[in-house]
């Protein structure tokens, strides 16, 4: 008993990720939000008691966090004192089965997931951690597993239809993913989803999100993701274009998107070098993209548009807690 005692003790010591993140996120402050998400029926008299709601999201958070499946979630916190210590649990305590975690996403669901972040971003914004110091859009595959279909099975899907052969044995049918689509960028071939982002120059907080299938060109989502007090806006030559321009000067934005060549009329060399003092800026979101890689957020492992909403949504929920604990500012 000694030993274990001294041996939380000393571990206690050790500050990690995980604990700078448990000390600058307010975990209270989700609760109505989760509530008002899920709610349980009342249980007959003997029936097991619903785990807390505020406990599964930080257990949903640390998954995410380590890039962990279900299953390697329950072991993970069985088995190590600093998971434990996350979700304030301890050794004599019991945990969530997979099943349990798996089922309390489900129920959260892309719209929970787009709520909880909203809820966030109020509350960054309130405390001005997000400046005005303008606004980066730019997009990221999340890559899906790769579908082995029959070619009549895969024009179907192109035309937005699920051929019916998926479903004749159920078993197979979970399996695949008729949302995901092919795409190719710069000889590299794509398979799953596009994560598209505005990010906030300054603090390199993810502001506005959405996800889409990987074959849907960037441009396309930019409307629903800039706003009037974005004030300036960066990005790179996927995003130039006539009628582009006129939103943005309709909605008051200053435009820096970078300047793109044609054939017979490449860049001047000013405007090269106009591109690379965007680009110092623009850069920055990379940064972003590349943090999120480390969570694993960058692949999917679920089949659906609804769920690569939901996690990608939540790999950028838990991007904007890492980077404001990094910052030392409270969420």
């Amino acid at each position: 008993m000694f030993d274990y005692q001294e041996r939380k003790a000393e571990l206690a010591k050790k500050e990690r990720g995980l604990d700078r993140l448990n000390a600058f996120v307010d975990w209270e402050s989700f609760r109505p939000v989760l509530e008002g998400r899920i709610r349980f029926t009342e249980k007959p008299k003997g029936g097991p008691r619903p785990w807390d709601l505020v406990l599964m999201f930080k257990i949903v958070v640390l998954q995410k966090f380590q890039g962990l499946s279900d299953d390697e979630t329950e072991f993970q916190i069985l088995d190590r004192f600093s998971f434990q210590r996350f979700v304030g649990l301890d050794v004599g305590d019991d945990v969530p089965d997979s099943k349990t975690i798996w089922l309390f996403k489900e129920r959260l669901g892309a719209e929970g997931i787009k709520t909880l972040f909203d809820h966030l971003d109020s509350t960054l914004h309130k405390r001005g951690v997000i400046g005005r110091a303008g606004k980066i859009v730019d997009a990221s595959f999340v890559e899906a597993p790769k579908q082995r279909n029959k070619r009549e099975d895969n024009d179907l899907i192109k035309d937005g239809k699920r051929p019916e052969a998926f479903d004749e044995n159920p078993n197979k049918g979970v399996q695949k993913d008729t949302d995901a689509r092919w795409t190719k960028k710069n000889d590299e071939t794509h398979f799953g989803y596009k994560n598209h982002t505005k990010v906030d120059a300054a603090s390199k907080l993810i502001v506005a999100w959405e996800v889409t299938a990987a074959n849907l060109h960037d441009s396309q989502t930019l409307e629903g993701l800039v706003a009037e007090d974005d004030g300036t806006l960066y990005a790179d030559s996927a995003y130039q274009s006539e009628e582009i321009c006129k939103k943005l000067k309709d909605k008051k934005i200053e435009n820096q998107i970078h300047e793109r060549g044609h054939r017979d009329h490449p860049l001047s060399k000013a405007q090269k070098a106009l591109n690379r003092l965007k680009n110092a800026i623009r850069a920055r979101v990379e940064h972003v993209y590349g943090r999120l890689a480390q969570f694993g957020a960058d692949r999917f492992r679920r089949v659906g548009i609804l769920r690569a909403i939901f996690e990608t949504g939540l790999g950028n929920l838990v991007y904007n807690m890492d980077r404001c604990a990094r910052l030392g500012c409270r969420a």
